[in-house]
């Protein structure tokens, strides 16, 4: 029977995207680096999937659907506090954003969360990122920010 491979990953923290790479220069030549950030987080990345799957990786032959999910924290001005209770809470439009009826429109954007998430894997868990054949990104609120990374083997 044909198994199929799974890897789940989760990244706690707010998402981010991959940045532009910056240049410089130096006795006349140009010298591309990438910024301390983007390293950082997919360092994140790679610990992540090393902590949990450093044994399983993907084949070069096979084909991969990756569905990617970023949960954004909620606002701080949509909270609100009571002082007679003492209590706080979300406000009409921070419960639509967590039920998911208001989603983020803001930056990073969809394809720079994929590139930074892929790219981290590249090479650790599959040989090169042109496996990928689906790609899947969401983007939601929650009060626990996050990214979660699927793979799969297409059949």
């Amino acid at each position: 029977m044909n198994q199929r491979k799974l890897i789940k990953l989760v990244v706690l923290g707010e998402p981010m995207g991959k940045q532009r790479p910056k240049f410089s220069t130096f006795n006349g030549y140009v010298k591309t680096y990438t910024q301390k950030e983007t390293t950082n987080y997919e360092n994140l990345v790679v610990y992540e999937y090393r902590n949990h799957y450093d044994s399983m990786s993907f084949q070069p032959h096979e084909q991969i659907v990756a569905v990617i999910n970023a949960y954004f924290k909620i606002p701080k001005g949509r909270y609100k506090q009571y002082k007679r209770t003492n209590t706080i809470e979300l406000d009409k439009q921070g419960k639509e954003m967590l039920e998911n009826i208001v989603r983020p429109t803001k930056k990073p954007d969809n394809d720079n969360i994929a590139k930074i998430c892929l790219d981290a894997l590249n090479g650790i868990a599959y040989p090169d990122d042109s496996q990928i054949v689906g790609l899947y990104v969401n983007k939601y609120y929650s009060e626990e920010p996050r990214v979660e990374i699927n793979l799969w083997r297409y059949l």
